[in-house]
């Protein structure tokens, strides 16, 4: 039997060879001086052998406890090769198939049933939120208890942020760790997943319903968008959403191909298939929707058609090219002092104001583009009343404009 002090009295010789311990085991001397530990066996009666390691970083006893190993498996009628190269497989494969490696092949997956905004909050909150605690690790050892790491974390840094509590961004990163586990399993990559237990951890806050803005704020939200130092797109940006009772996503995607002059109508089109999945829906509901126009309106269009006739858009952002930005209406009444007013708290004051001068409550529901009952029917009805919605319109604008004085 071997031990420490033979094995390093072993001198390399011209050509490779053995020297035994018991069982199996024997130690292999190279021509170069490294020794290697092997193990000979016969499985269905052919002589095999088996690397364990290099001497000394595998020592005496640890190549003693694998031979043990090897024979157990080999009394059960297994190959230790086989079972060798299984898990080496096994490890490579965990290695490759890291959570990272899989969020991205899922996406890959949708993305030509999916818009590019869907893949863009995904690769974002990705990035944010779940690479940086389990990006690199294998996803078959995802645990639960990393999810709740996930969203405790997302909750902290939203909330020191100062834009919000965090728990709408908690439940956001679980359910985009789900789809990702949700698709290793139908993958055949995993049999458990571990957000499942987190579905009620934390819990979204109350959604505050818009509310009719007070006649103190009123007063002062038109001076205040005529003084505030922003670009004069941002400016009758929020003008326009104000007087149109439209909603920030309608205002932002306005193209100036909508608006005819002559009828004096906004007219918002289906959007297509291909413009859906590229994140260009026009609408909420994809529906044509008219807006006529007001005086108010129509003199805010002519100035933005002067300053950017170069851009698609009505309201364009920093760049003509480009929509105004996804936040920057928020943000310029947030920078007036007026940040509790959110901009749907318009369309409610609008429906709350038109309903109070008994205007007909189909006619400010349609203005709304509130779609109830038979989709198909509310699509053809877009051009309903417009004779008088567009006396309706225009005397909701003279009543915005009547709020400073």
């Amino acid at each position: 039997m071997l031990n420490d002090l033979k094995i390093k009295q072993l001198k390399p010789k011209e050509k490779t060879y053995r020297v035994a311990d018991h069982s199996g085991l024997c130690v292999e001397v190279r021509p170069t001086g490294k020794k290697f530990w092997r193990f000979r066996y016969r499985f269905l009666n052919k002589p095999q052998m088996l690397t364990i390691g290099q001497y000394p970083e595998i020592s005496l006893s640890y190549a003693r406890t694998k031979t043990n190993e090897f024979r157990e498996q080999l009394a059960k009628n297994i190959d230790p090769a086989a079972v060798k190269k299984n898990e080496r497989l096994e490890a490579l494969q965990a290695q490759e198939e890291t959570f990272r490696s899989i969020a991205k092949e899922f996406c890959e997956h949708k993305k030509n049933s999916k818009s590019e905004n869907w893949l863009y909050i995904r690769q974002l909150s990705y990035e944010v939120d779940i690479f940086p605690v389990i990006g690199d690790k294998p996803i078959k050892d995802v645990t639960s208890v990393d999810v709740k790491n996930i969203m405790d974390n997302a909750v902290k840094r939203v909330l020191k942020s100062g834009k919000g509590t965090g728990e709408n961004k908690a439940i956001l990163v679980r359910q985009n760790i789900a789809e990702v586990m949700q698709y290793a399993i139908i993958s055949d990559r995993l049999t458990n997943d571990p957000t499942y237990a987190l579905r009620g951890y934390i819990h979204a806050p109350e959604t505050e319903n818009a509310q009719p803005i007070s006649s103190h704020d009123r007063k002062k939200i038109m001076p205040s968008i005529s003084k505030y130092d922003g670009s004069i797109s941002t400016r009758n940006a929020l003008k326009a959403l104000i007087y149109t009772m439209l909603r920030t996503i309608e205002i932002r995607r306005g193209l100036k191909s909508y608006i005819d002059f002559d009828a004096r109508t906004w007219t918002i089109p289906i959007a297509t298939r291909s413009e859906i999945l590229a994140g260009k829906r026009n609408m909420k509901k994809n529906r044509i929707h008219i807006v006529p126009l007001s005086d108010q309106v129509i003199e805010i269009l002519k100035v933005q058609f002067a300053a950017y006739p170069d851009s698609p858009y009505i309201f364009p952002g920093v760049k003509n090219e480009s929509m105004i930005g996804p936040t920057t209406l928020n943000q310029a009444f947030r920078n007036m002092g007026l940040g509790h007013i959110t901009m749907h708290d318009f369309r409610a004051t609008a429906s709350t104001d038109l309903n109070e001068a008994n205007y007909n409550s189909n006619w400010i529901e349609l203005q709304l583009a509130h779609v109830k009952g038979d989709k198909v029917k509310a699509t053809y009805d877009h051009a309903k009343w417009l004779s008088d919605r567009r006396k309706m319109m225009q005397d909701w604008a003279d009543m915005v404009d009547g709020w400073a004085k």
